[in-house]
């Protein structure tokens, strides 16, 4: 029997280097190419990250871009909130180098404000993601509030904690969270709790291509390579192969590197690795809707 695998694509739309200005067009042009590949390679499944930020605080809630994603959840995928709170420099009145995750009189009013008006524009997020993986309970109760379901800040293993990252012991795929533990499943009769959906690792070690960005041990396109992301994607068909429950994981690749051909054959050459070797690309809600048909099934609804 083959595996029952799944693989959500996260494609991570911030426009790096933000030191360098991009215009509109420069960066739906890379926009549309990361969309033909994941057309070609993965049927368009993927869940696409809108920005905010400190430099970028609306730039990618108004046109063109809603344009763009309009055209995106069209064609069925997934938006995700994405707050990069201190990537690109703190926001105004915080110290380089403090942790805005783990302020929710910033996060608070930050999430349900962008989330209501994506709303009000249509264009609902499906989940929610934090830079660095930060997330919190605090975040997770505000994502909830904000009418968001689903998360995908988790990857197993890491403590990050001045990043407000603490994965260590995180199920390898994907379970609905604790509310006052993220990194563990919800207790029995927890309700409304958010759908995790880790990224896909190899379980060996949590390991870094620099520092606060994960490497190797995960499929990054950007910071890993072929051979490696392969063998990620292995072991999650082994695990996929030992265990009657689907096994539902994500990868990241980022909309910056289009152009370059290095990234883009490294990109579809992951794509192609998946779904010649068992998996099934989803996005964050497909997932979901699969997770429940399956506990059903089993009768642990």
């Amino acid at each position: 029997m083959p595996p029952d695998v799944h693989l959500v694509i996260n494609v991570d739309s911030d426009p790096d280097p933000v030191s360098v200005y991009q215009d509109d067009a420069s960066l739906l042009k890379k926009y549309g190419r990361m969309r033909r590949i994941l057309a070609e390679h993965a049927g368009g499944a993927a869940a696409w990250t809108v920005l905010t930020g400190p430099v970028c605080r609306d730039r990618f809630f108004e046109p063109p871009f809603t344009d763009f994603w309009r055209e995106l959840v069209g064609e069925g995928a997934d938006l995700v909130l994405h707050p990069e709170e201190d990537l690109y420099g703190p926001p105004p009145g915080k110290e380089p180098g403090s942790c805005t995750y783990y302020d929710i009189a910033h996060m608070r009013p930050l999430i349900l404000g962008k989330a209501e008006a994506m709303r009000g524009l249509g264009l609902p997020f499906a989940a929610y993601r934090g830079g660095y993986h930060g997330f919190t309970p605090e975040i997770g109760a505000v994502v909830k509030e904000a009418g968001i379901g689903i998360e995908l800040s988790c990857a197993p293993g890491i403590a990050w904690l001045d990043k407000a990252a603490a994965w260590e012991g995180a199920p390898l795929s994907a379970y609905y969270m604790s509310a006052t533990i993220p990194a563990r499943p919800a207790a029995p009769g927890e309700t409304g709790a958010l759908f995790e959906i880790p990224w896909a690792w190899d379980a060996k070690a949590p390991g870094t291509a620099r520092p606060r960005v994960v490497g190797e041990n995960y499929i990054i396109n950007e910071f890993s390579n072929l051979p490696a992301m392969s063998r990620v994607w292995d072991a999650v068909v082994a695990r996929a192969q030992a265990t009657p429950e689907p096994q539902i994981v994500s990868m990241v690749c980022h909309t910056f590197t289009m152009g370059q051909p290095e990234y883009e054959e490294r990109l579809t050459g992951i794509l192609d690795y998946v779904a010649e070797n068992g998996g099934r690309f989803v996005t964050p809600s497909t997932a979901r809707h699969i997770f429940d048909e399956c506990r059903a099934a089993s009768g642990k609804e």
